[in-house]
């Protein structure tokens, strides 16, 4: 069995970003059944300063990870360090007989040009560089790209690769995180939101409901350097560590998904609208949890939500009085959130970590026959 997995990200680490999440996530499932994992990443953060990258990020494994940082010092990371970081790690990587996944999209240009086979994710839509280089040059055909990885069925539509390119492999969960709750007759309480607070993500239409629903509290984490304050039943906190963010999950009596129909990755623009292509990571998070959602309708959403099965969905996802409404009715019937409850398990079941892992494995396993 090939005993080593290296997971190559464009990230400073640590990071509380959503990548950070999901590479230390898939390297901990890895390792389950792997034994030994390298993390190659442009430099150290010196803005997150934390004790433990274990605890930081509620990882499992016993195992040791291997931190390759590139750049020793601290430096901005624009599109000329970009560049030279991706030389370097396939330079680095000369001769690696190891399972590879590349976050970074130059780190893969690199590899595929140095002949080194490697998996790469694809979570938004190319732009620029990487987009003349990937889809003009198509270098995304390359024999030395085992499969690029889409996150949705949304992504895989808008680039339209051959079938036998690429694989699905939404974000996922992991059940070890979760103690499964169960639903109670109280009436809903308290409503939280976890995640970022970029344009798109829904923080006004949280504010506004919050106005328009006075018996409930509302519960905001993920601030970073937003204008965004707290009153009387809204209240903001900084974003948490993704073991902190687990706890909070279960202290919600109903969790918010109120993605609008353009979604930023940013706090400035939609610049990069990833509305169509997302698998969001709290999704899966809440799913595992047990606590009901209430969530947008987006097409995207819904390759994993079902309406009055395993969430609710609003289609008039910008008026809050339409969110207002769905809260009350969620609140009043007890046998309804029971039944959502009970269905977001079952699949969350069927969509962690694990599996996802699995597959990646199965699929180079079967290449490399």
């Amino acid at each position: 069995m090939l005993k080593k997995i290296i997971y190559i990200t464009d990230l400073s680490l640590p990071s509380n970003k959503a990548q950070a999440i999901h590479v230390f996530k898939m390297i901990d499932n890895f390792l389950s059944f792997m034994d030994e994992a390298m993390l190659v990443f442009p430099n150290l953060n010196k803005h997150l300063k934390i004790t433990s990258i274990k605890d930081y990020f509620n990882l499992h494994t016993k195992k040791k990870i291997i931190f390759e940082p590139i750049f020793k010092k601290y430096k901005l990371f624009n599109s000329v360090s970009r560049f030279i970081f991706g030389l370097k790690v396939a330079n680095k990587l000369r001769g690696e007989k190891s399972l590879i996944i590349s976050r970074s999209l130059i780190a893969s240009f690199f590899l595929t040009i140095f002949k080194i086979k490697h998996f790469v994710e694809i979570h938004q839509e190319l732009k620029g560089l990487t987009k003349f280089l990937f889809i003009n040059l198509k270098f995304i055909n390359s024999k030395q790209i085992i499969k690029v990885i889409f996150i949705s069925k949304g992504l895989s539509d808008f680039y339209q690769l051959n079938d036998e390119k690429y694989v699905i492999l939404n974000d996922g969960c992991d059940l070890r995180d979760f103690k499964f709750n169960r639903v109670t007759k109280k009436k809903i309480k308290n409503i939280y939101y976890l995640g970022s607070f970029y344009k798109g993500r829904g923080v006004e239409i949280i504010k506004k409901l919050a106005s328009l629903s006075p018996k409930y509290n509302f519960n905001l984490y993920g601030l970073r350097d937003e204008k965004i304050r707290s009153f009387k039943n809204f209240k903001v906190f900084p974003i948490a560590s993704y073991k902190k963010t687990l706890k909070l999950i279960i202290k919600a009596d109903l969790l918010l998904m109120p993605y609008q129909s353009k979604i930023s990755i940013n706090s400035v623009n939609f610049k990069d609208d990833i509305s169509k292509f997302i698998s969001p990571l709290k999704m899966f998070e809440y799913l595992a949890s047990g606590i009901p959602i209430i969530s947008s309708d987006l097409k995207v959403l819904r390759e994993k939500l079902i309406n009055r099965r395993n969430s609710i969905l609003i289609k008039n996802y910008s008026n809050p009085l339409a969110w207002k409404r769905a809260i009350n009715e969620l609140s009043d019937n007890f046998y309804l959130r029971q039944k959502i409850s009970k269905n977001s398990i079952l699949t969350a079941q069927k969509n962690t970590w694990a599996q996802r892992t699995k597959k990646i494995y199965k699929i180079y396993s079967e290449i490399n026959a």
